[in-house]
């Protein structure tokens, strides 16, 4: 646990872990914070400055639109002409809602957004995303706490094996192409960003995930959390009991089977480390970042 909250905050982040693990679906403000949609903003939190807008729910856009707070100049364009068709409008409509910048890739763009799920005051979570052309690549985000010289990676719950690169969608549930553009792509980081602070800070983790095997489930789950299996009970009414009765070896052996790697063979490409500590003015290559971890679909970058 890294951040250091206010009395104001702990108190905003636990009503909204709460409320996901009673399956009520948030609302993502301008700037990425997170509250409800049938609250006004000074009802969210009392300490966010007013005059953010409201926004609909994450995946629907269905709300006001929000004010413009970054938006780059109406001639903005990629120099790409593919990168100007594919991702062009989203993301100029990506920067009037986020504090946000994209950079070309021969494969793609890198997409670099900060979000405050507290509120203005609170924890900036900065987010680099990989988006590539070849829509049968899903895209890629790691996101950090902080940034410069000393940058650090938020801490390993729902990351991916073996890049670290968030795990944000439930089995089944892609996140690209997704409904509402590159906006509603990082509104949903940000819910994952909100639950990992809950997590660090209460110490379990709000609403379902997956779970796919013991060892697994028992290194990443408090018995406190719903249970990976999809039964809607606690991992500790469920199957906290069986997987204690498992082969170490054995549970450990399954693992690695289903995953191609070790349990702690989890970290972000030194790529991705090294833009981060540049704070964004070194980009990585694409096809570097993604090696680090081979796309299921076997498709190759260049």
């Amino acid at each position: 646990m890294n951040f250091r909250l206010a009395e104001a905050q702990l108190a905003h982040l636990r009503t909204v872990g709460v409320a996901i693990d009673g399956h009520q679906q948030p609302t993502v403000f301008d700037g990425g914070l997170v509250g409800f949609s049938d609250a006004t903003e000074s009802e969210v939190m009392k300490d966010v400055a007013q005059g953010q807008a409201h926004r609909s729910p994450a995946g629907s856009r269905q709300g006001r639109r929000a004010r413009p707070r970054r938006a780059p100049a109406p001639d903005y364009a990629f120099r790409s002409d593919a990168l100007e068709l594919a991702h062009g409008a989203n993301f100029r409509r990506l920067a009037t809602h986020y504090e946000a910048s994209a950079f070309e890739d021969r494969n793609g763009v890198w997409v670099a957004v900060s979000g405050k799920p507290l509120g203005h005051r609170g924890p900036a979570i900065h987010f680099l995303i990989a988006v590539p052309v070849d829509e049968r690549l899903s895209p890629r985000a790691w996101a950090f706490e902080k940034l410069g010289p000393r940058a650090r990676l938020m801490s390993l719950k729902h990351t991916n094996f073996p890049d670290a690169s968030v795990c944000a969608f439930p089995h089944g549930h892609w996140p690209w192409p997704n409904p509402a553009g590159l906006l509603g792509l990082v509104d949903i980081y940000v819910l994952w960003a909100v639950r990992k602070l809950h997590r660090d800070h209460f110490g379990w983790w709000p609403g379902p995930q997956v779970g796919p095997c013991a060892h697994y489930r028992l290194r990443e789950f408090d018995r406190r959390e719903q249970c990976g299996c999809g039964s809607n009970k606690r991992y500790g009414e469920c199957h906290l009991a069986p997987d204690l009765l498992e082969d170490p070896k054995a549970a450990a052996a399954e693992f690695r089977r289903q995953f191609e790697c070790d349990y702690d063979d989890r970290r972000p490409p030194e790529t991705v480390m090294a833009a981060a500590r540049a704070r964004w003015g070194q980009p990585p290559s694409m096809a570097t970042a993604f090696a680090h971890r081979p796309d299921p679909s076997r498709v190759h970058m260049i």
